[in-house]
């Protein structure tokens, strides 16, 4: 049928539409993008993507498109009320829902709002369809609505015949209100007026909440929205409003390949979009992408720029790199790649994508054809779904090499560079026992707080294993020496170390002066190092262990500068200090440099965090101090107003071991 629909006979349709909502929960993690599949071919490998791990499939547009067999023309919709086309009709798009959903396995579909196909290469006279529809096939396979009349009018779309082509991609003005135009003579692809607040774009949102409807109404699970980066966030978010999102997984297409891309399109859309719509995660991409290349390091991705984990799709490779020649450089090689894959699978955060065609590459040789099934792919989707919802935590990383732990059972291990690397980790969160890498079968005891790691050149490791915990760590580690009689004086815990700050004097009968760090106070079972650690005489040092460094090496022995004078710097503060015109306050006790508790030679304070007073007094070194905080008045030195209340402060200088000394009034 080749008419214009009035503005009234729209509004009646649109009343008329199917607008129903399904509750279904999507449970996405590895989805399976199955890049231009017909329907029937995801149906009968079914089983088999259920087997590999797969948790959902992406499937190309459900609708009637342009009906070239080409793959581009799937994102050319003519009419979105009609499930039929090159990938089949909608009784095969039913038994691939049901296909999956028997065997717990979600399906999203991709959708395309922002334009329609252009068949006749015309600006101003598009008809949507411009034939007739109302025939039994087509309404075999109705989604929705009323096929006795067209879709869209040309007053639906921007500009009619005064329609441009996108000339600055960098534009957010060109880029969301001009056309996605090929080589001329291309005319370009119809822009959809979906932001307008008139009947027109009413009408057009209406048929876009119907279409999604009835497809969740299929058992749709998620939907991936092509070209957001040139929609408006009005048009998107009257869309995708609270019923479409209620149930489902909902992520857009926003290439975003520069600081500024980030800065025109994916912050915007995070910004004014609801929360429960995520994004191809581009920012994570363009860290790994940097990363692998030969100036990159792979230090880069211990904490990378990404998106936030509830809204991330992170990728190695979308459909548009391989398949559009302008995106070919975005393309890793075949080793970064599957290097690329070990990470994203790897990693805690976001819903991974994993990419394979139908041989649409002949440029490429077909390289991603039943990529799917790639052994070493499923193998660390194997890992990943062992380790989702654990812990990640890096333990080492550098220029050619990444390691980090998930849980207390997986490790990975990435290499990009041409030669192995060992690195020493700090595997105390992982359990004890034999791992087996996922993708070389090889595996890796680990026995204890540390461990040295190799990963061959060019290539990651993913092992899984260690049945058994760690044993506990010590409850402490002691010092035993020469200044201590041998015996086990415990020391002092900081974090994940610990210390001690011993005096040495010259030594004992067997020689000079020396010690050992051990975990027992009665045994020497686990003691470092091996052969007694020997210092100078007559010097006190600082000693630090960390027990997580292999073979000792943790161990470090730092000599203690003396104060000059014999004396301590100790800063005194007065909390509460409220004063009066001509009132000060003052620190008055024992020490002689306090006053010997004369209030006339007390030491006045400032009021530098006001009524808290501060100033700092040296005092001699192991001294027993006694002292009050008081406020007196400064022209009278015996007018006291306020004493600190009983009991005294006190502390010993030590060889100052104290520096601050605090009171209140």
């Amino acid at each position: 049928m080749n008419k214009k629909l009035t503005q009234a006979v729209k509004g009646a349709l649109a009343a008329a539409v199917l607008s129903t909502t399904f509750s279904n929960t999507a449970s996405a993690d590895v989805m399976l993008h199955a890049f231009n599949w017909q329907y029937d071919s995801v149906t009968e490998r079914a089983d088999e993507i259920a087997a590999l791990g797969y948790k959902s499939v992406l499937v190309s547009p459900p609708y009637l498109s342009n009906p070239s067999s080409s793959w581009w023309a799937r994102y050319q919709p003519l009419d979105y009320r009609i499930l039929l086309g090159p990938l089949g009709n909608k009784q095969d798009f039913i038994d691939m829902v049901n296909a999956l959903e028997a065997r717990g396995v979600n399906l999203y579909v991709d959708v395309i709002f922002n334009h329609m196909a252009n068949m006749g290469m015309t600006k101003g006279q598009e008809q949507y369809p411009g034939f007739d529809v109302n025939t039994p096939e087509y309404n075999a396979n109705k989604l929705y609505g009323d096929l006795s009349g067209g879709l869209f009018g040309p007053g639906d779309f921007h500009d009619g015949a005064n329609a441009n082509c996108i000339s600055d991609w960098g534009n957010w003005w060109d880029s969301t209100w001009n056309r996605l135009c090929g080589a001329a003579p291309d005319v370009g692809l119809p822009d959809l007026r979906g932001e307008a607040t008139d009947g027109s774009g009413e009408w057009i949102r209406t048929n876009q909440i119907a279409y999604l409807e009835a497809l969740k109404a299929l058992g749709v699970d998620g939907f991936r929205i092509d070209a957001v980066k040139h929609m408006k966030w009005e048009h998107l978010n009257w869309v995708f409003n609270s019923d479409v999102l209620d149930g489902i997984h909902v992520f857009s297409e926003i290439i975003s390949h520069s600081s500024a891309d980030d800065s025109t399109y994916l912050q915007p859309y995070l910004d004014n979009t609801d929360v429960r719509m995520g994004a191809y995660d581009f920012r994570l991409f363009n860290d790994i992408d940097h990363a692998m290349d030969v100036s990159g390091s792979l230090s880069a991705l211990a904490q990378p720029n990404t998106l936030p984990n509830d809204r991330a799709v992170t990728f190695v490779i979308t459909h548009d790199m391989p398949q559009n020649d302008g995106f070919n450089g975005f393309l890793f090689s075949e080793e970064d790649e599957k290097l690329a894959y070990a990470y994203i699978l790897g990693r805690d955060g976001g819903v991974p994508l994993v990419y394979t065609d139908n041989n649409e590459t002949t440029k490429f040789n077909g390289r991603w054809v039943d990529a799917y099934k790639d052994v070493d792919l499923t193998s660390m989707i194997n890992f990943h779904n062992t380790v989702q919802g654990t812990t990640m935590e890096v333990l080492s990383s550098d220029g050619c090499v990444i390691y980090f732990r998930r849980g207390d059972s997986g490790l990975v291990g990435i290499n990009k560079c041409g030669n192995a690397v060992t690195h020493t980790l700090n595997t105390t969160g992982l359990n004890v026992g034999t791992y087996t890498d996922q993708i070389s079968g090889s595996t890796l005891d680990i026995s204890g707080a540390s461990q040295g790691v190799t990963i061959p050149a060019r290539s990651a490791r993913m092992w899984l294993g260690g049945g058994n915990p760690p044993p506990p760590p010590p409850a402490a580690w002691y010092f035993s020496g020469t200044e201590n009689q041998w015996g086990a004086d415990v020391m002092t815990q900081e974090g994940s170390v610990y210390t001690i700050t011993k005096t040495f004097g010259t030594g004992d009968a067997n020689g000079g002066p020396r010690f050992k760090v051990r975990d027992s106070n009665t045994n020497w079972n686990n003691s470092c190092p091996t052969a007694d650690f020997t210092v100078n005489a007559n010097t006190t040092y600082k000693i630090t262990f960390d027990p997580a460094v292999a073979n000792c090496a943790g161990l470090s022995v730092e000599v203690e500068q003396p104060i000059t004078g014999g004396s301590c710097p100790i800063t005194f503060s007065c909390a509460n200090g409220n004063t009066n015109m001509g009132d000060s306050v003052y620190v008055v006790g024992s020490a002689t440099e306090l006053g010997s508790w004369d209030a006339a030679s007390a030491v006045k304070l400032n009021p530098t965090n006001y009524p808290t007073w501060e100033g700092t007094v040296n005092l001699p070194k192991n001294t027993q101090v006694s002292w009050k905080c008081i406020i007196r008045q400064e022209d009278s030195p015996f007018t006291v107003r306020q004493w600190e209340q009983d009991p005294n402060n006190n502390f010993n200088t030590g060889n100052c071991d104290v520096t601050q000394a605090q009171g209140s009034f």
